[in-house]
């Protein structure tokens, strides 16, 4: 069994408070993939087929050996929750491909790929340690850069993935509707221009253009009239 790589108390549970119950998160074996496909089928069950990847279970035995990580959190004896990594090779094929990178980047860059937690236990931030946690572990492996995809309509994934520093670079069709492309540098601290503006989530066309002009989607707020996110450009560009 490999080293405790976050631990905690959840404190709710079924959507309402609960007693505390522990849970640990560490890196898998390869002979507990299907643990992770088990999840996987669970938790897509449950959600819009548009706002989540469907896996193959190809793609989590590849991902817990040859060509990245998977880390799975446990509770009540059973595996609640894992956040893969990808790792690829300069020359692998994935989704880093759609964010232009050089060739120098492809072998800087780690993917912040699915993930999923049991219903049950939704509302304990674990989706967000999950992000920062394999945030780390790309740093540890001295990848530069970390980039994932979010459906625009994927609230909690998108809240989370912008709440950990990556920001919204593109907007493509990809895995079966339009998704958002979010970046981070890992050795780099950018923040927002002084100037920009909201736009709501539904608005895609309108971000669609925003994006095309340079700006980066930073911040989720969820107003009163409905989801809508900040764009800017970098601040250190210049004229910002």
């Amino acid at each position: 069994m490999t080293e405790t790589v976050l631990a905690g108390y959840l404190h709710r549970c079924d959507g309402r408070p609960s007693v505390a119950v522990p849970y640990v998160g560490r890196w898998l074996e390869p002979q507990e993939v299907g643990g992770v496909i088990a999840l996987h089928h669970a938790v897509r069950e449950a959600v819009a087929p548009d706002l989540l990847c469907r896996e193959t279970d190809a793609f989590f035995h590849e991902h817990c050996s040859a060509c990245g990580r998977i880390l799975g959190l446990f509770a009540d004896g059973e595996m609640i929750a894992y956040g893969v990594l990808g790792l690829p090779a300069a020359d692998q094929e994935s989704f880093a491909d759609q964010f232009g990178l050089t060739v120098q980047q492809r072998a800087e860059v780690a993917t912040i790929d699915g993930a999923g937690v049991l219903p049950r236990w939704r509302g304990n931030g674990l989706q967000r340690r999950l992000v920062a946690a394999r945030i780390e572990a790309a740093r540890l492996a001295f990848r530069r850069i970390a980039v994932s995809t979010v459906a625009p309509g994927n609230l909690p994934s998108l809240r989370n993935l912008l709440a950990e520093g990556l920001t919204i670079r593109a907007l493509r069709p990809a895995f079966g509707g339009l998704r958002f492309l979010v970046r981070r540098d890992l050795d780099r601290s950018p923040k927002p221009a002084r100037e920009g503006r909201w736009i709501a989530l539904a608005d895609t066309a309108d971000a669609a253009q925003a994006l095309i002009s340079g700006y980066q989607g930073w911040s989720l707020s969820e107003a009163a009239d409905g989801p809508r996110i900040w764009y800017a450009c970098e601040r250190d560009a210049p004229g910002n």
